[in-house]
């Protein structure tokens, strides 16, 4: 059995990958926020407006903001639905699916042993 092995990255490539970890770390964190202050004026809204309805869970806010990412990156309108790459979509899936075989069910580790 061979191993994958990477090039150690040069400290220029250190340097930009730092600097692009950074900038991810603090869209995720505003996203983030965003999903809870969406999810907390929701609340807010239907408690001043006395709705006997219950709150709208951050879990819906950020479904919303998977559906939309996800039809973007297909190049498809998110407020239509329409117009995306169905191959993409399908390498996408594929993508998650190999998150969910490979870390949460560990299918990887069971074919190691």
């Amino acid at each position: 059995m061979t191993e994958n092995t990477c090039t150690p990255p040069s400290p220029d490539q250190r340097r930009f990958l730092g600097i692009r970890e950074a900038a991810e770390r603090r869209m995720l964190d505003t996203v983030f926020k965003a999903i809870s202050d969406a999810a907390a004026e929701v609340e807010n809204g239907i408690r001043d407006a006395r709705l006997a309805f219950e709150p709208t869970h951050q879990d819906y806010f950020t479904f919303t903001v998977q559906q939309v990412a996800f039809v973007r990156l297909c190049g498809g309108d998110p407020e239509t639905l329409q117009g995306g790459d169905p191959e993409l979509g399908e390498r996408i899936l594929g993508n998650g699916r190999h998150i969910i075989d490979s870390y949460w069910r560990g299918e990887k580790k069971d074919q190691l042993a």
